[in-house]
């Protein structure tokens, strides 16, 4: 009896464990899965190589995408259209797409990180 109750609690101990992965993976690249996130009017953000519009794009991160913000560096300056907010400020952050640079205009619920 007591092997079989052992058995009972670590199945339930595995059905837990898959359930929450998978609700993980299920989550990934949104911004339920990481505080920061993508922002913008319109619709998305370019992950750069650099902190530089002229960098290369290593993908487009549509809103609500979930980043890691890892640093930050003070680069090109950026006047969002329809905005008040200039800013030289970008962040280097962590997505499904790999590592590069988000400007902080385009980043919402933004964690204090340190600079690069």
């Amino acid at each position: 009896m007591r092997v079989s109750t052992t058995l009972r609690a670590r199945a339930g101990l595995a059905a837990a464990a898959a359930a929450a992965l998978t609700g993980l993976f299920a989550g990934a690249g949104t911004a339920e899965a990481a505080g920061s996130h993508i922002s913008s009017d319109s619709g998305g953000a370019n992950l750069r190589t650099c902190a530089n519009t002229g960098c290369t794009s290593l993908g487009y991160l549509s809103n609500g995408t979930g980043v890691s913000m890892v640093c930050w560096v003070d680069s090109q300056w950026v006047y969002p259209p329809n905005s008040d907010y200039a800013s030289n400020r970008w962040f280097k952050v962590n997505s499904y797409k790999g590592q590069g640079y988000v400007h902080s205009s385009l980043v919402a619920n933004q964690t204090s990180v340190g600079h690069c």
